[in-house]
Order: structure tokens, then C-alpha cells, then sequence
């Protein structure tokens, strides 16, 4: 018996060790291959079979050995300039130079602006009294006068004064309530006048206001001064209008005081007046 003929008994009896008949099965080959007769010659190779179905991947081998380090390849390109770092700390303050020789004196600068006001200072003693002056004859112009009577003055109207007190160059007219003002200079008028609304009959009449004027009337109608008191009297109350300018008088030129309340009025006596007027040149 050759060796290919051991390698197919075991794989017959192989065989037999799965079946169910295992020991019957084994008594057959064993008696098959007892009563073969001498193996003949070995027969012509048959085609071969189809491929079989490729077989489970084996394990992974071992990791082999580290292999032998490679030679250095050459030296790469020089790569992109990397971004700006950060602006380093302050380095210490260097010692104080040597001072260096004085420079020519520049050109004279501009004038610079006023300074502030200094403060007032305080009051000089009292100057030595001066010649006297001479008299100003030219200066002494003026006129004072009054009323005594319970008077009615209409809207509009000029107030009248029945009494010339003094009088020197400034003349004035009773009859129309005229100042006249010879003398072109600068002039100083005060009045006040006591009066009362006109309708004293009536307790329950509005209070109205009451005021009088000083105008220029001659040689054209120029307001000078308003009264600076301005009364609102009810009809059973008595007030008093005042007040005074300075005004530059034309040579020639008539002055009046008008009525300018909302209503008639009538000048009242007060004790002794009812209204005082004066009028004096300063310049």
C-alpha cells in the first residue's frame, strides 16, 4: 500500500467518526480495503475542479522588525514669514544728555491780547476843593407849579395847573396846560398828580386804569415819559399818578401832560394840592 493509498484510508475512516454508524461504517472500510486487490496504476490527472470559495482572512501577523533608518532627504523649501510678534515692554529711560549750548535768541513774538481788568483799587484820598466855578447863567431855567381844585381832565386832554409857583425863562399857559422851553439844553420834569375815577356816583363801575403822559406838543407830538405809576382805581377810590424824565428840549418847544387813562378822571386836592409839576434845565 503506497502513501496515497494511507491518506485515503484515513480519510474514509475520518469520515466514519461523524456518522451515526460509526462502528459499522469503520468495518466496512476496513474489510473493503482488506479485500482490494493490488492497487493498479495510478489513472490520468482529472480536469481540475472549479475554484472554492476563498478561505476567512487569517490572523494578523506579528509586527516585523523596525527597519533600518532611511537616509535624510534634502531640506524643504523656506517657508512664509511668520506674523509680526508683540511690540516688546519699554526699555528703561536713558541717562539725561549733556545740555547743549544756548540758542540764538529768537525774533521778537507778537504782542499778546489785553489782559483782564485788574481789580479797582481803593479810593485816593480826597483832592484838595477847587476854585469856585462861575455862575451858569445860561443853566438857570425852570418853573414850578400847582393845583388846587377839583378838576375834571377827559380822555385825551391836557391836565391843567392853576398855580405858578416860580418861574425863570420857562413860561407856562394856564389856559392850555402849555410848558414853553426857550433854551435848546438837557432838562429834568417830576410831577404827581392825586386823582379819582370821574363816575364817583357809581359804587359798582370796574376798576380802570389811570395814567398820565408827558408829550412834547410843539413843533411835533413826541412822547417823553410815561407816569411810573399807574393806578386801577373803582370809582369811590382815590390814587396818585407820578413820575419824572430827563429830555433834551428843543429851543422853542411846548410841552403838555395828557390824560391817558381808560376813563375821565378829577384831579382831587390832597391836603392842600392835587398836583405839582417842576421842570429844571441841567445842561
Amino acid at each position: 500500500m503506497n502513501e496515497n493509498n494511507y491518506e485515503q484510508l484515513n480519510e474514509e475512516l475520518n469520515k466514519c467518526y461523524d456518522r451515526p454508524d460509526k462502528d459499522e461504517c469503520l468495518c466496512k472500510v476496513i474489510d473493503c480495503i482488506c479485500k482490494k486487490g493490488k492497487q493498479g496504476p495510478t489513472g490520468p490527472t482529472g480536469p481540475t475542479g472549479p475554484r472554492g470559495a476563498t478561505g476567512a482572512t487569517g490572523a494578523t501577523g506579528a509586527t516585523g522588525a523596525t527597519g533600518a533608518t532611511g537616509l535624510q532627504g534634502p531640506t524643504g523649501a523656506t517657508g512664509p514669514q511668520g506674523p509680526t510678534g508683540a511690540t516688546g515692554a519699554t526699555g528703561a529711560t536713558g541717562a539725561t544728555g549733556l545740555q547743549g549750548p544756548t540758542g540764538a535768541t529768537g525774533p521778537q513774538g507778537p504782542t499778546g491780547a489785553t489782559g483782564a481788568t485788574g481789580a479797582t483799587g481803593a479810593t485816593g484820598a480826597t483832592g484838595a476843593t477847587g476854585p469856585a466855578g462861575t455862575p451858569a447863567e445860561n443853566f438857570n431855567s425852570y418853573a414850578m407849579v400847582h393845583d388846587e381844585t377839583d378838576s375834571a381832565v377827559p380822555v385825551g386832554q391836557p391836565v391843567m395847573f392853576q398855580t405858578t409857583n416860580i418861574s425863570n425863562k420857562i413860561t407856562y399857559d394856564p389856559n392850555t396846560g402849555d410848558f414853553s422851553i426857550p433854551e435848546e439844553g438837557i432838562y429834568i420834569v417830576h410831577w404827581w398828580i392825586n386823582v379819582r375815577h370821574n363816575d364817583n356816583q357809581n359804587s359798582n363801575c370796574e376798576p380802570k386804569t389811570i395814567g398820565i403822559e408827558f408829550h412834547q406838543f410843539w413843533p411835533s407830538d413826541v412822547l417823553i415819559a410815561h407816569s411810573s405809576t399807574h393806578n386801577k382805581l373803582t370809582c369811590c377810590d382815590t390814587g396818585t399818578v407820578s413820575g419824572n424824565a430827563i429830555f433834551a428840549a428843543l429851543p422853542g418847544a411846548s410841552y403838555r401832560f395828557i390824560n391817558t387813562s381808560d376813563i375821565d378822571i378829577r384831579l382831587v386836592p390832597n391836603d392842600l394840592y392835587s398836583g405839582s409839576v417842576s421842570i429844571t434845565r441841567i445842561l
